[in-house]
C-alpha cells in the first residue's frame, strides 16, 4: 500500500498503478507500506543535502527501512516490531515534480511516463533493488523496463 502525498488525482492513480506492477514483476506479495511524497525543489534540495551531503535538486530520493531484502521475502520473516499483523513499512520516497517535469522534456516524453518511471525507481530501491554494481544496474535497468512497458509507459529512444 502507497500513501502518497502532495499529488494530484492522476498522480496519485498512475502511482498505485505503477506501485502494483513493481510488485508484481518483482514476484512480491504487497504487504507493505511505502509513504510517497510528490514535492518541490527546494523540499528535495534540502533533503538531498541532510541524507546525501549533495546540495544539489534530484529526482528522486528513497530512503528504506531495511538494507537488502531478497525476494520474495514473506511476512514471517519480519519481526513483530516491523509487522504489525497486517503490514511492514517498507520506506519512503520522495520525487521532484520540477525534476519529473524537465527531465519528461529532456527525454522527450510525457510527464506521466517520467512519473511512473521515478516512482518505479523508487519502489525497487526500497525494494533492495540497485544500481551501483554494473550487474546490479542491468537487472534493475531491465525490471524497470518490464515494469514501464506493463503500465503502457514505453520510453522514447
Amino acid at each position: 500500500m502507497v500513501r502518497i502525498s502532495g499529488a494530484t488525482l492522476k498522480e496519485r492513480a498512475l502511482i498505485r498503478k505503477v506501485e502494483k506492477a513493481c510488485f508484481k514483476a518483482a514476484g512480491q506479495e504487497n504487504f507493505f507500506i511505502i509513504d510517497m511524497t510528490v514535492s518541490d525543489a527546494d523540499v528535495i534540495k534540502s533533503l538531498n543535502a541532510s541524507a546525501r551531503g549533495i546540495d544539489k535538486v534530484t529526482d528522486v530520493l528513497s530512503f528504506p527501512c531495511f538494507d537488502k531484502l531478497s525476494l520474495p521475502v514473506d511476512k514471517d520473516k519480519f519481526s513483530a516490531c516491523d509487522y504489525d499483523g497486517k503490514r511492514v513499512m517498507l520506506g519512503s520516497v520522495m520525487i521532484c515534480r520540477q525534476r519529473a517535469e524537465e527531465q519528461a522534456d529532456e527525454f522527450n516524453h510525457s510527464y506521466a511516463r517520467e512519473l511512473g518511471f521515478l516512482a518505479c525507481h523508487g519502489m525497487l530501491h526500497l525494494l533492495g533493488f540497485d544500481h551501483i554494481e554494473k550487474k546490479d544496474e542491468e537487472i534493475m535497468t531491465a525490471l524497470q523496463r518490464r515494469i514501464m512497458d506493463s503500465v503502457k509507459l514505453k520510453r522514447n529512444y
